[in-house]
């Protein structure tokens, strides 16, 4: 007979179940909450269901929105500012109801994230999810922006522990993915395996001759990404509740605790 489940394995449980995301064994021990129990002791706790009918469903839907996300990954790497690209949110966890968007979020060279979402934008303006509309299937939603000086998220909490483990990197231009864990190596006391498994295959890449010029390039356009800061915030001010914006950093969505 199945011991009792200890307590975290427990919450963890409960925790996904608020998003219908029952786990099996495996992920049950991925993302422990607090400990690091192993795949055998867990094993002999519980014998966890197959994969349920809704998340074999979701799936199918995220399916067809990585399509998307890839296609305009790919376009957007072409920006030369921008320096790694996430899926964020449903989608990561390929969790997606079918009238999901698809959550983006994009870290940017040192001083230029104001630039780059304005170039982001142009890029994509027929691809993004519209302000105020609330059902958006497919459609690009570029909810958060970090400067590359500026990787440490303040929210210091399970959920956004559980964020920054879940997000799918799909263009990295060099060792961006890594700096942004290790920036947030608090998240290893909410989801400890999670993080050490995150990491693992993962490598800090030393800047080359042309990240290196880039990054200066970055420097002299600092006055110009401040004033597109101020255009953009006057013009986003009259209609800002929960966002959360500065030089550094752009949350167009609430955090949850």
């Amino acid at each position: 007979m199945a011991s009792p489940l200890p307590s975290p394995l427990v919450d963890t449980l409960a925790y996904f179940a608020k998003y219908n995301y029952p786990l099996t064994d495996e992920e049950l021990w991925f993302w422990q909450h607090g400990t690091q129990i192993s795949k055998a002791e867990i094993a002999k706790s519980c014998k966890l269901k197959a994969v349920s009918s809704l998340r074999k469903q979701r799936k199918l839907f995220s399916e067809q929105k990585w399509l998307i996300a890839k296609r305009v990954g790919e376009r957007l790497q072409k920006i030369l500012f921008i320096e790694a690209i996430f899926v964020t949110g449903a989608l990561a966890m390929n969790n997606c109801p079918a009238d999901d968007d698809i959550d983006l979020m994009i870290i940017t060279s040192p001083h230029t994230l104001w630039l780059t979402r304005l170039l982001v934008y142009l890029n994509i303006h027929s691809f993004r999810r519209k302000p105020g509309v609330k059902i958006a299937p497919g459609l690009i939603c570029d909810n958060l922006y970090l400067d590359a000086n500026s990787l440490r998220l303040t929210a210091n909490n399970l959920y956004t522990a559980h964020e920054i483990l879940q997000a799918k990197c799909i263009f990295d231009r060099g060792g961006t993915h890594y700096g942004f864990l290790t920036a947030n190596s608090w998240a290893k006391d909410y989801l400890p395996v999670a993080y050490s498994e995150s990491l693992k295959n993962l490598k800090f890449n030393n800047l080359d001759l042309i990240s290196n010029l880039k990054f200066k390039i970055s420097n002299l356009l600092f006055p110009i990404n401040l004033l597109l800061f101020w255009l953009q915030y006057l013009y986003m001010k009259p209609k800002m509740t929960t966002e959360r914006v500065g030089l550094g950093y752009a949350f167009f969505h609430p955090q949850k605790k």
